[in-house]
């Protein structure tokens, strides 16, 4: 039995499905399944003892910092990439004059924060390019010494287009500006040493490459950047100590700030079982497979001669194929007749095959095209 096959045993979804998918959404592994059955068993049968459930979110966090070659310091859990970014923007003290650069082609939920936060007076420098893409040149091009903030997307959620981090981050530290990352279309398909891609700030969900369920999440933020963030919000959780006069507050000094009361102790359950499954195969492993999987389909659309906007070269792409099809939501429903799931995103088909996909699979889609 071949690598291959064991990993699509893990996810009984490939037995009836060609899940081309994980843009959207993760099909969820075994393992998840049965973590959140272990926690719900647990918490019905059992002591449900929340003090160990937190002890257990405190393992989960070291293993997100592993992953990210990151502290467990730096790592804060949140609901959804959004609420990470929105905590993150709604706590760095804008001062006056500064501008935050963003591209007009952003995940929406990478974009509205940063204009809500233009309420304070802070200039928000919206990109737009002439090709629709997100390029570094055109957001290094609207940068300045006023600059706080650099927000984009590692992975386009739309082009599938993949962001020269290490370069951005460069320019970044030339203007002394934050460098904040939606990082959810990569987390868990690429490898992500946050310190060495000079990566200042992460948000990401769960339920995509991280192969886990919806409504967990974290935010990564830089140790030495902690001090200086005020959280929007105060909780227990949050606090280190408090008195009942409410200028008394003393905020953690990690990333633990952030938090907000329970955390989702059956999304963490979950999620830590969606790591060991990604630990035991490997980041570096699942990058080259998606690599290989990704050109393969790049590879058969090309002999079908329907165009791509995925860049090809290999650094500038993860896990996501956008094409031009007619009438693309037609063509959707018409391969979901056959069994095989795709994404519309701004009038592209969108497929985003994952380590458990397989060559045949690929071009079982391309011919039904």
């Amino acid at each position: 039995m071949n690598d291959v096959q064991v990993w699509r045993d893990e996810f009984p979804v490939t037995r009836q499905w060609a899940y081309l998918d994980l843009a959207n959404k993760c099909p969820l592994p075994r393992a998840v399944v049965e973590a959140w059955h272990s926690f719900l068993r647990e918490g019905h049968e059992g002591e449900g003892i929340k003090d160990t459930w937190k002890a257990e979110a405190e393992v989960v966090r070291g293993k997100v910092a592993a992953l990210l070659e990151a502290s467990p310091e730096e790592i804060a859990f949140t609901k959804n990439t959004s609420e990470g970014l929105n905590i993150l923007a709604n706590a760095i003290p804008f001062a006056a004059g500064e501008n935050v650069v963003v591209h007009a082609r952003e995940h929406p939920n990478n974009l509205y924060p940063w204009l809500h936060v233009a309420r304070k007076g802070v200039e928000v420098r919206v990109v737009n390019s002439s090709n629709g893409d997100i390029g570094l040149e055109d957001l290094v091009g609207r940068m300045d010494t006023c600059t706080r903030v650099v927000a984009v997307s590692w992975v386009s959620y739309c082009t599938g287009r993949r962001m020269n981090l290490w370069a951005l981050g460069q320019h970044c530290r030339a203007h002394g500006a934050l460098l904040v990352v939606d990082g959810i279309q990569a987390i868990g398909i690429v490898d992500t040493p946050v310190r060495r891609l000079g990566i200042d700030a992460l948000a990401c969900g769960a339920h995509k490459g991280l192969l886990s369920t919806h409504g967990v999440g974290f935010l990564y933020c830089r140790q030495e950047l902690l001090e200086s963030l005020r959280p929007a919000y105060a909780a227990r959780a949050s606090l280190v100590s408090a008195s009942a006069d409410s200028r008394a507050l003393s905020f953690a000094s990690d990333a633990r700030r952030f938090e907000i009361g329970n955390a989702n102790y059956g999304g963490l359950h979950a999620l830590e079982a969606a790591l060991d499954l990604i630990a035991r195969i490997g980041v570096s492993r699942i990058e080259k497979r998606v690599h290989h999987l990704v050109g393969t389909l790049m590879d058969l659309l090309d002999r079908k001669g329907i165009p791509f906007v995925t860049p090809r070269a290999a650094e500038e792409r993860a896990g996501i194929v956008a094409f031009q099809v007619p009438r693309p939501h037609e063509v959707q429903a018409a391969l979901k007749r056959h069994r095989v799931v795709v994404s519309v995103i701004e009038g592209l088909l969108r497929a985003a095959p994952h380590f458990y996909n397989t060559e045949e699979e690929l071009d079982h889609f391309a011919r039904l095209l």
